[in-house]
């Protein structure tokens, strides 16, 4: 009996345990209104409530919606709510500035909030430490709100079976998620708010799989390695898969199924429609032949344009076979510097060098082709272009094979006016050893070897080779003092060089190689002594800008002058992000170098 009356004592206590905290009523929000103060209220681009006054309404809602809404609605779409509905929405304006379109966003809150508000009450009065029913008195905190058959009714539900079944299911659904959101009632759109302010970004929003891996970090600071491994798989991702791909990165990253409505990693009150997210479906095989075909239409055109526009400039004025007789009207009598050009597959320049107008000169002994002069190459720009005219007298069939002799050259693919600089040089063997210092190279991993062992053995050990590197999908930056052997990497995505293995196999070899070149005995141990340092550099924030990343660490670091590049980058450009206008001005000086270089002077 004793028993039985313990038992009783411990079920009054435990129905009646209440938090000291009391009831939100939101006080200083009502206090404030009867004083004339409306609170200004603050969206994001994505239409997410921020700070200021971001937390304070949806505590206000939260309490209205306690207030006016019975606990046993399970439909927040029943039209019996309107009135209820339309007494909160008149409420929230009451005391805050706030536009009617936002209204449906309001609505929506209320909902989430009435059903944690009930999750609760089931949760902290009605359940045990095992999850067990406990049928439990209504809580005196709650008399307030709750009516005594509104709580009886919400006890019945709640011992249904159907009830019950559906919900040990999604309880054991949410008992162990893979990747637990760790801060607490602060939401993506605040998260999202507070890490543009302490990045001091310009940048209104964030990718969502930047903002999914913060919210996934405790109070310690540290990521779990599970999240890690997403959030890598996401930049790669981001690296490849076109910006018009409507399903999002980060799904693709977890691997699981988008659901219509939901933009996942971003929180509550952001949709396809509010990212203006188009779902569009995939051509037809017919369609695509023709955007096929409409886009090789345009290109021949072009083509057709351009060539036509170079003969209309560089003309021969002779049709006659031995053209050497007389000097070419468009072609300074003489020697002069001149750039070759090739028009198939498209015209562009691929060498440099010097054209001979001489009246009656030959090449090899033999008179030239119809409508060519004689030209000797100095520098190849494209290397493994092929020659217009190959001579029968050597083995020369490409441009670079070609530096360093005479070959016949088209009248109408010959510029004059080009200036050698100093820098360059005038034979095929100082071509291959000319100095890279301060220089950049767009390189494959096939062309790295040849950027590095063409310096000569001599140089000196201040200075520094760029290597721009392709990893497959993603742009990075090695600048290397290929004498001390030092590898400076600077990634926008912040990898470490072990993600790309192969890359530092081939960077080591190089070293090696041309350690060798230089005739450098090393002990066994020193063989390995290549330092690699990782900068860590500003970090790129959408799928597409590494490669002008890239651009502007090699520009900062010319800038500068400087032949060592901090740990932590250089103070005078250290910044977490690039902004908007950092990255638009080296697209502008891109764009601007790419016109020059077909600029004809």
């Amino acid at each position: 009996m004793a028993d039985d009356q313990h038992e009783e004592v411990s079920k009054k206590v435990s129905a009646e345990e209440e938090i000291r905290r009391g009831i939100t009523v939101m006080r200083r929000v009502v206090q404030g209104r009867s004083r004339g103060i409306i609170l200004d209220v603050y969206w994001n681009n994505q239409g997410q409530l921020i700070e200021p006054n971001g937390h304070t309404l949806t505590s206000f809602i939260g309490a209205l919606v306690r207030n006016e809404i019975p606990i046993t609605c399970d439909d927040w779409r029943n039209k019996e709510l309107n009135e209820s509905k339309e007494k909160i929405w008149s409420e929230i304006k009451r005391c805050f500035n706030i536009e009617e379109e936002r209204r449906g966003f309001c609505m929506k809150l209320a909902g989430k909030l009435l059903r944690g508000f009930r999750t609760f009450l089931s949760s902290k009065f009605l359940k045990d430490a095992d999850g067990n029913f406990v049928d439990a008195e209504l809580p005196k905190k709650y008399e307030s709100l709750i009516s005594a058959e509104e709580w009886e009714a919400f006890k019945s539900k709640r011992q249904d079976p159907v009830f019950q079944r559906i919900s040990a299911t999604n309880r054991e659904r949410a008992s162990s998620p893979a990747y637990p959101y760790r801060k607490g009632r602060v939401g993506y759109g605040r998260l999202e708010q507070s890490m543009l302010q302490k990045e001091e970004s310009s940048e209104t929003s964030l990718p969502a799989h930047v903002l999914w891996k913060e919210a996934r970090v405790g109070k310690s600071g540290v990521p779990q390695e599970e999240v890690l491994h997403v959030y890598q798989k996401c930049e790669e991702l981001s690296q490849s898969l076109s910006p018009d791909d409507t399903k999002g990165i980060l799904s693709r990253a977890l691997d699981v199924p988008e659901y219509s409505g939901r933009v996942r990693g971003k929180g509550f009150g952001v949709t396809p429609t509010s990212l203006s997210i188009k779902k569009g479906k995939a051509p037809s095989n017919r369609e695509l032949h023709a955007r096929l075909e409409a886009m090789q239409a345009e290109l021949d055109a072009l083509r057709r344009e351009r060539e036509a526009s170079a003969s209309t400039v560089y003309r021969d004025a002779s049709d006659k076979d031995s053209i050497n007789c007389t000097f070419q009207p468009n072609i300074p009598e003489g020697i002069s510097h001149c750039q070759l050009y090739l028009s198939s597959p498209y015209y562009r320049m691929v060498g440099k060098g010097k054209v001979h107008n001489v009246s009656g000169v030959l090449l090899h002994t033999r008179e030239l082709p119809a409508g060519c002069l004689k030209v000797s190459v100095d520098i190849a720009v494209e290397p493994n272009a092929a020659l217009p005219y190959p001579s029968d007298d050597s083995d020369a069939t490409t441009v670079h094979e070609a530096v360093g002799s005479f070959v016949a050259w088209p009248t109408n693919l010959i510029c004059v006016g080009y200036e050698l600089q100093e820098n360059e040089v005038s034979n095929a063997s100082a071509q291959q050893k000319k100095e890279v210092s301060n220089a950049s190279a767009r390189v494959k991993s096939s062309g790295a070897k040849k950027t590095v062992a063409r310096k000569k053995p001599t140089t000196k050990c201040g200075e520094v080779v760029f290597i721009p590197f392709n990893t497959g999908g993603h742009w990075l930056l090695l600048a290397i003092n290929p004498i001390r052997e030092i590898v400076y990497y600077l990634d926008s995505l912040g990898n470490d060089w072990t993600t790309y293995p192969d890359m530092k196999v081939l960077i080591d070899t190089v070293l090696q190689a041309f350690r060798a070149q230089r005739d450098i005995q090393t002990s066994r141990r020193g063989a390995n002594s290549i330092t690699w340092i990782k900068v860590a550099c500003p970090q790129q924030r959408n799928q597409i800008d590494c490669g002008y990343f890239m651009l502007r660490f090699m520009r900062d670091t010319l800038a500068l002058g400087r032949l060592k590049i901090p740990t932590d980058y250089f103070e005078e450009f250290k910044c977490a992000f690039y902004t908007k206008d950092q990255v638009d001005e080296i697209k502008e000086e891109w764009c601007q170098f790419m016109i020059e270089l077909n600029v004809c002077s």
